[in-house]
This record gives structure tokens, C-alpha cells and sequence, in this order.
């Protein structure tokens, strides 16, 4: 207590970032962690695009660096963009009444190492799912080949895991599987881990969801209605062939990593074996196991072609403004003279020549065409 009679008011812990690929179960850890009192989770942001813009601004070759410019260091913008979105998200956690505000959107897995730069203070809770169900679910939702659909899974959970296995107590990864088979334990588990109190009302999320006025159906297609489901983590291995399988192989040292048989829906293991906390690991764990994949590929895995999400109308209207600045930017001068020399430098017939010389015309210092030519 302060000499005048005030009390200083405590720091509010920091934000709690969902990761994970798509279909892993992310939206249902979300609806669970937003019916805990303290914690409020809305629906999918996609705010670290935002975030990044604003450091380098895109499709400007000139946008890497502006503020650096004008004399402001990263350090220093990182700061105002901190209090910026900390003061979005905070405002509705309040309105909620929660004192916590969380966030989460897949391709933030791109992001883990950027957003724990800029929030400090911030926790992240990882989600992983078998790739043979991620990728039953993707050809089924966004009708992804099954191939790609695993390679999606590679490249996102290979991200996932080498930020993750960096951030030591600061990341804590989950297993779909553990969470609807036996989530209480879990829950427990990752409380402790994050810094708040055990709630009995994560168990009852999809009671709290509908009190609390959430719409029926959220990002994903997830019901806010649905119980935990324990039979929804075997589901998928009906839909898998024998070509399936055969793609299946390829997830196998990062399968194992995870705890997980390529081929089968088996968990091989506890994630910690012989350890009191035996259903998540955290970022020094993550880097133990991470660390005894020995055939890891140095860089990280070629990410296939991502799903978009954006009306066909929204997606037309973006075709025609990137084909609309192609048709500008080969328009301009200096490019229509490049273009005009390599075909002199492939042919130099006549016609090249005279075509070369005609897009250099009225170009200053430009000699004319040698005679004859």
C-alpha cells in the first residue's frame, strides 16, 4: 500500500497463443480455454499478418525497413505494436469479464518465433493430431489430395515443433487424442502449466459457450454445442487406403517426435515417460525428443500450396489485380527494352532488330540501327 491508500494494481498475465495446423483440434482447445472465467479466446484473428505488415510493408520493394528510416529501431516498434494489440484484445477479454485475453489462427504456426519477440510475456499451448487424421479431414474439407494434405501436416507441425522446442517453459504441447480421451487430466496439466486455477467449467464448454451467447457454428465448422467427443479421434482411419498409407510413411521421424505410429492410430507413449506430467510437454521436452530424430532434415520441409480462405468472388477479384499489375509492370520502359534485347540476343533477325530499336526510340542517348541492318 502506497503512502495515499492505494493499492497497486497487479500485472496482468500475459496473452496464451493456440498454434497447431488446421484440423488439429485447435478450435475445440479454443472453446475449452474461453469458458475458463479467467481467459477469453475469440473466434480466429489472423492479426500476426497485420503485425508483420506493419514491419514490412508488402508487395513495395522499398517496405522492408521503412521505419528504420525514419529512425525508429525494431525494438522500439515492436514496443507500440505490442501496446496496440494487447489493447484489442484486452478490451474484449474485459468485456467478457476475464482478466486474460488468448488468440488463435493455424498459420500462426509461421509466426511463433515473431510473436514471442513482440509479446514477452506470452504462452504458447501447441496442438498436434494424427497426420493421418489432419489429412482425412483436409481432402474432405478442402479437398486436398491426401499427399499434400500430409505434406501440409509435415511443414506445419516441423515449424511448430522447432519454435516450440526454443521457448523452453514459455510452450506447452497438447495431443488431440489426450485431450478428448482423457481430458480432465490434461486440463489440469495445462493449467498448471499456464498459471491458472483448475475450472470445472472446462469441461462443460459446450454449456458455457451456449450461455455465454457464441454462435452454433464457428470456425472450422465446429459446433459450440458438441461435447468432448472420446470416439472422434479413431474416426478417420475408415478413409484411409492403401495409397493413403503409403503417403503416410513419409510423416514417420516427425510422427514419432509427437509420439504417434505413422500407420496406425496407436500413441506409442506417454509424451514424458515417467514423469508426474505425462500428457503435455513443454518447450525443454519438445527439444529432448526433437533432438533424437536423427534423420531431421536440416531445413525445414517445402510447405505445399496453403488453402486460401476467401469467397471465389474475393479470389477472382485478387487474380484480376495481380494480372492487372503484371500487364502495368510489363508495360513499363525499361522492361519492354529488356525484353526487345533478348530477342535481338536470340535471333537477331531483322525483324528483332528493328522491333529493339523501336522500343528505344526516343530513349535519350539511344544511336540509331547500324546500316543494313
Amino acid at each position: 500500500m502506497t503512502g495515499t491508500g492505494t493499492t497497486e494494481e497487479p500485472t496482468p498475465p500475459g496473452p496464451v497463443f493456440i498454434v497447431g495446423s488446421m484440423r488439429s483440434g485447435s478450435t475445440l482447445l479454443r472453446l475449452i480455454l474461453d469458458s475458463h472465467p479467467h481467459i477469453a479466446v475469440g473466434p480466429e484473428s489472423g492479426f500476426m499478418s497485420g503485425l508483420a505488415g506493419v514491419k514490412e510493408v508488402p508487395d513495395w520493394q522499398h517496405g522492408a525497413g521503412w521505419f528504420q528510416r525514419l529512425g525508429w529501431s525494431e525494438d522500439e516498434i515492436d514496443e507500440r505494436l505490442r501496446v496496440f494489440y494487447d489493447g484489442i484484445f484486452r478490451r474484449h477479454a474485459q468485456q467478457q469479464g476475464k482478466r486474460r485475453w488468448g488468440e488463435k489462427t493455424p498459420f500462426h504456426t509461421s509466426h511463433i518465433d515473431e510473436m514471442a519477440r513482440v509479446f514477452p510475456d506470452a504462452v504458447f499451448v501447441g496442438i498436434v493430431r494424427h497426420p493421418g487424421a489432419v489429412a482425412v479431414s483436409l481432402r474432405k474439407k478442402f479437398h486436398y489430395t491426401f499427399a499434400d494434405a500430409v505434406d501440409y501436416w509435415v511443414s506445419t507441425n516441423y515449424e511448430m515443433a522447432q519454435s516450440g522446442s526454443a521457448l523452453s517453459r514459455r510452450f506447452f504441447l497438447v495431443r488431440y487424442e489426450d485431450l478428448v480421451g482423457d481430458g480432465e487430466a490434461v486440463l489440469r496439466e495445462l493449467m498448471v502449466a499456464i498459471g491458472e486455477p483448475w475450472h470445472p467449467h472446462l469441461l462443460e464448454h459446450h454449456q458455457v459457450q451456449r450461455a455465454q451467447g457464441a454462435p452454433r457454428i464457428v470456425e472450422g465448422a465446429t459446433s459450440t454445442r458438441d461435447a468432448i467427443d472420446p470416439t472422434r479421434a479413431d474416426r478417420w482411419t475408415d478413409a484411409v487406403t492403401p495409397t493413403d498409407h503409403v503417403a503416410l510413411r513419409r510423416t514417420g521421424g516427425l510422427a514419432e517426435v509427437f509420439g504417434y505410429r505413422p500407420l496406425g492410430p496407436e500413441l506409442h507413449e506417454p509424451l514424458v515417460p515417467g514423469s508426474a506430467r505425462r500428457r503435455i510437454v513443454d518447450g525443454d521436452d519438445l527439444a529432448r525428443r526433437w533432438s533424437e530424430w536423427r534423420d531431421r532434415p536440416s531445413d525445414p520441409p517445402g510447405r505445399p500450396a496453403s488453402v486460401v480462405d476467401a469467397s471465389p468472388e474475393q479470389l477472382a477479384a485478387r487474380l484480376a489485380m495481380v494480372e492487372q499489375a503484371l500487364v502495368r509492370a510489363r508495360a513499363r520502359r525499361a522492361v519492354r527494352v529488356v525484353d526487345a534485347f533478348r530477342k535481338v540476343q536470340r535471333g537477331r533477325r531483322v525483324s528483332d532488330v528493328r522491333e529493339a530499336w523501336g522500343t528505344l526510340r526516343g530513349v535519350p542517348g539511344t544511336a540509331s540501327p547500324p546500316a543494313g541492318e
